[in-house]
């Protein structure tokens, strides 16, 4: 009987060290962190795309598969996107989010179905891994 009660209480000592509710994909380590505004400064400053942990406030959300969400820059805002490695909940919106990862610079016709529509290249950050503050 005391082996069944040792092994359950290390079972739930177990997944209580490995709960993983408040994050998806890569383990973010919330230390380091800074906020989206002061790392897109940087970014653009210097134009090194190093790994890095930002936060900020979410201000919307694919609603079709959950697959990018955007930060909220003040009058702008920056899409994070995942590579198709995972998606986040669609319900995400006004919530303060970790993610770690790295900025990058895509490039898109202004308007696709235009044959002189001109390039567009806009800084976003590709994430590894977010976590739900």
């Amino acid at each position: 009987m005391n082996k069944i009660i040792l092994s359950l209480a290390a079972a739930t000592l177990l997944f209580a060290c490995t709960d993983t509710s408040n994050h998806i994909g890569k383990t973010v380590e919330t230390q380091s962190a800074i906020s989206v505004k002061d790392a897109l400064a940087t970014y653009t400053k210097d134009g090194k795309a190093t790994e890095l942990v930002v936060y900020g406030k979410v201000v919307d959300v694919c609603q079709s598969e959950g697959c990018w969400f955007a930060y909220e820059l003040g009058d702008s805002t920056l899409t994070v996107d995942f590579n198709d490695e995972f998606t986040v909940p669609k319900n995400i919106n006004h919530k303060d989010l970790y993610a770690v990862g790295h900025f990058y610079r895509d490039t898109a016709k202004s308007d696709e179905s235009n044959k002189d529509s001109a390039l567009v290249i806009s800084t976003k950050f590709r994430a590894h891994g977010v976590k739900f503050k």
